[in-house]
């Protein structure tokens, strides 16, 4: 009985060994998850800069004029009332 009653503890001790293991390899793949999104958080937030605009041109004023430009080099010119847009409400 001896032998069985220390085949347990053995069998214990190395069951808990394990878990603890396999708990601090979570928390080393925990940490790094975090630090790889707080990387890119710190990317997307130098790359959001507010002083540039959303779209490419400043205003529809830029891009019907850019528009005006290019159809005059065309051979067949876009009609002037597809290039006029009505403002947003």
């Amino acid at each position: 009985m001896d032998f069985l009653g220390a085949g347990l503890a053995n069998m214990a001790g190395l069951l808990i060994f394990a878990l603890v293991a396999a708990g601090v390899a979570k928390i080393f793949s925990i940490a790094t998850t975090l630090s790889e999104i707080k990387d890119l958080l710190t990317d997307m937030k130098r790359r959001s800069d507010p002083a540039l605009p959303t779209s490419p041109f400043a205003t529809t004023e830029a891009a019907e004029s850019l528009l005006r430009m290019v159809s005059a080099e065309l051979e067949h010119p876009v009609p002037s009332a597809v290039i006029e847009v009505e403002p947003k409400h």
